[in-house]
């Protein structure tokens, strides 16, 4: 009886101290790709076939650059599945919207169809911008609203989406939860474009484009909408796109 309870005694014991070694091995922090999660301090991002710098970089609103030096990453900006990446900076400021009437809202939209080109302030910049596609904006920018990083631009499924500018494709891929079907194009070491939701894409990763080159066709958001999801980023940061395009 003794003998049994000693075994059974020296048994726990193992069992509690495989469990406490357990508990002290060092996992690899979970990443959020869609860009919605904030950040603080140093996080590290390990990446998957298909990423590329610009999409690590974008996904979490961090300039190309930055996130390059940080991890001493030279140009042309080579990265491979299984590396981890460095992302350091400030928490992603995010907000609740306040809920409103079906009233309220239908007679702030119609304010806004009157006073939002007024208010848009235009900003200077190093690129040409065009509108990617013509169309109805049916989802303003909204710095503090995670699908509201850019602008949603309505049209026909299928319909040709052009370059905004001429520049460099460094992302084409779907790995980007939101985003579906998603373009990024380089303009200069300050600008990106951004077009999702494409229904086709017609570059590839590494293709220089002119201005007005057809790159994509348009897709469905994730209300079933055919729209352009259309975003522009100085030094990673989504900017409202309105501010930069030529007035129509």
């Amino acid at each position: 009886m003794t003998r049994q309870i000693s075994h059974a005694f020296v048994f726990v014991l193992i069992i509690f101290i495989l469990a406490g070694c357990g508990g002290h091995r060092s996992t690899a922090p979970v990443t959020d790709r869609s860009g919605k999660a904030a950040l603080a301090g140093e996080k590290w991002v390990t990446v998957r076939k298909g990423d590329t710098l610009f999409s690590i970089s974008f996904a979490y609103g961090r300039s190309h650059l930055a996130v390059a030096k940080l991890n001493k990453i030279k140009s042309p900006y080579t990265i491979y599945p299984g590396q981890r990446i460095k992302i350091r900076g400030k928490p992603v400021s995010r907000t609740t919207t306040k809920k409103t009437t079906a009233k309220k809202k239908k007679s702030s939209r119609n304010q806004k169809k009157t006073t939002y080109r007024k208010k848009t302030s235009y900003k200077k910049s190093s690129v040409k911008w065009a509108w990617p596609v013509s169309g109805k904006i049916i989802r303003t920018y909204s710095a503090n609203a995670p699908r509201k990083k850019g602008i949603g631009i309505t049209g026909k499924r299928g319909q040709a989406i052009k370059a905004a500018a001429a520049g460099k494709v460094v992302y084409s891929g779907d790995g980007l939860l939101g985003y579906g079907n998603l373009i990024i194009v380089k303009h200069d070491e300050t600008y990106l474009s951004a077009y999702a939701h494409s229904l086709k894409v017609y570059v590839k990763e590494g293709q220089t484009v002119k201005k007005g080159q057809k790159v994509a066709s348009m897709g469905l958001n994730e209300n079933a909408t055919p729209m352009l999801h259309f975003e522009i980023r100085r030094h990673g940061k989504p900017v409202n796109p309105v501010s930069y395009l030529p007035r129509r």
